[in-house]
């Protein structure tokens, strides 16, 4: 009689590029969460649906992109939290070492040192009643044809952490065999990833298979594809701190988002508060508050939200439905943003009802900038991409200004003509183009459109040589 399987469910937090994991055994009424996110209630959801607890919460790592949902799921369920002895918490937990096992139901998690995306890290294996191999949570140390990178704690500690990479995948996984589930938390999308992930799950021989950090066995070049990375947004230098020191706890229910009339969002946004319009660019460019940022909620809205704004500073929501505005407050209270003070009711037609202004900006296609620039009309192009993607191409004449680096880099743009900005599809430079607004620059054009649509019109893009 074939051994009984355990129930892995997967829940995604897209706009981070991650996955977590409720693993349960109903027969026995138990289950674990493996690094689950702050809003709980869809843990405790899934947990009643199988007719299980929720036992433990496990923690592969102390993550520099998400709050940890582990003490609201010993809040509301009792969970008990688990993570690394070594990973400094500073509230009450059980330490794991290399080798320790949690118990969930008949099956069991045991915990493997696989340091190199943080030094502390761990991976759990979960075994079947036999102690069969069935499958490997494995955070950041391996991913679906990536894994995490290994920057986060400095230059100077990279490298270091890279070694460590590359003996956690071909000394300390080496003995999983081919059949083994691969269950990572951070995937494509992540800004955690050194290098493109796809799928939420993969096996172990898929990887052996395709994966390049495994399939490059030597050293060096495997050191050279770990550090070869973008920027990460800002918010990360101090999410780490955030999580070994315990977020505020939420409960099981997210707080409810605030309706303000503009009087009041005007007051807030005299006092310092940032205001997001959660549309997309286009929707933004045909009208929106000025010194607003445009951060669409179809691309990664809190990360990119987190790379330009201070968690300091509060926040404003508007635009979108009632549903869009109260998924941007669960995604900023993901990352830790909890100083959302509401939304505009009403709307943009609400604000221009008070006798307010509003702003908008020019929308342009690919086509007309290679109009522009055939035509040498007097525009400055700004391509808002980053070094990885300037370097195979660009528009010629085009200044490089990544969207993170705009502000200090304004005062090198000649304001006597218009500014167009582009970037791959159009998402970062509607970003880029609400912070051009801010630094004062006026006569803005949102660039939309693939870049690749240059190519498209056989129009030679400028290659350094």
């Amino acid at each position: 009689m074939p051994e009984r399987e355990p129930v892995v469910e997967l829940l995604a937090a897209s706009e981070l590029g991650n996955t977590s994991f409720l693993v349960a055994d109903p027969d026995a009424g138990e289950a674990v969460a493996v690094d689950p996110f702050r809003d709980v209630a869809q843990y405790l959801e899934k947990a009643d649906g199988l007719g299980t607890r929720i036992t433990a919460s496990l923690e592969t790592h102390v993550h520099n992109d998400f709050v940890s949902g582990a003490r609201e799921l010993e809040k509301e369920a009792g969970a008990a939290i688990w993570a690394a002895a070594d990973a400094g918490l500073q509230f009450p937990h059980q330490g794991l070492r290399p080798k320790s096992e949690v118990a969930v139901g008949r099956f069991r998690l045991e915990a493997r040192h696989t340091p190199g995306h943080t030094p502390q890290h761990l991976s759990f294996l979960l075994r079947s009643e036999s102690g069969r191999p069935l499958a490997i949570f494995s955070g950041g140390a391996l991913m679906v044809g990536a894994i995490a990178r290994t920057d986060l704690f400095g230059p100077h500690l990279a490298t270091h952490l890279a070694l460590d990479a590359f003996k956690t995948l071909h000394v300390r996984l080496r003995e999983l065999p081919d059949e083994v589930a691969v269950y990572p938390t951070h995937g494509g999308g992540s800004f955690c990833a050194a290098g493109p992930g796809g799928r939420q799950s993969t096996t172990m021989g898929r990887e052996r298979e395709t994966n390049p950090f495994l399939l490059t066995t030597e050293l060096m070049p495997f050191i050279a594809r770990t550090l070869h990375t973008g920027a990460y947004p800002a918010y990360y230098r101090r999410m780490g701190e955030l999580n070994r020191r315990g977020a505020p706890l939420l409960g099981r229910d997210l707080p409810p988002l605030k309706a303000l009339d503009a009087g009041r969002v005007a007051e807030l946004k005299e006092a310092g508060s940032a205001v997001i319009d959660v549309r997309s660019g286009r929707d933004f460019d045909r009208g929106h508050l000025p010194g607003s940022f445009c951060v669409g909620l179809e691309g990664p809205f809190s990360a990119w939200v987190g790379w330009i704004v201070s968690r300091e500073r509060s926040i404003v929501l508007t635009g979108g439905t009632p549903g869009q505005l109260q998924l941007a407050q669960r995604q900023l209270l993901r990352i830790g943003y909890d100083g959302v003070e509401g939304y505009l009711e009403g709307g943009l037609e609400a604000w221009q009802e008070s006798g307010r202004p509003v702003t908008t900006f020019e929308t342009a296609e690919i086509d007309d900038l290679a109009t522009w620039i055939l035509s040498a009309e007097p525009v400055t192009v700004v391509d808002a991409r980053n070094e990885d993607e300037w370097v195979h191409g660009h528009v010629p004449g085009a200044l490089h200004i990544p969207v993170p680096e705009i502000r200090h880099h304004v005062d090198e743009l000649p304001l006597d003509a218009p500014v167009a900005v582009h970037c791959g599809v159009g998402y970062r430079a509607a970003i880029a183009a609400s912070l051009l607004e801010q630094a004062g620059v006026r006569r803005i054009i949102h660039v939309v459109g693939k870049y690749s649509d240059w190519d498209r019109m056989h129009l030679a893009a400028t290659i350094p040589g």
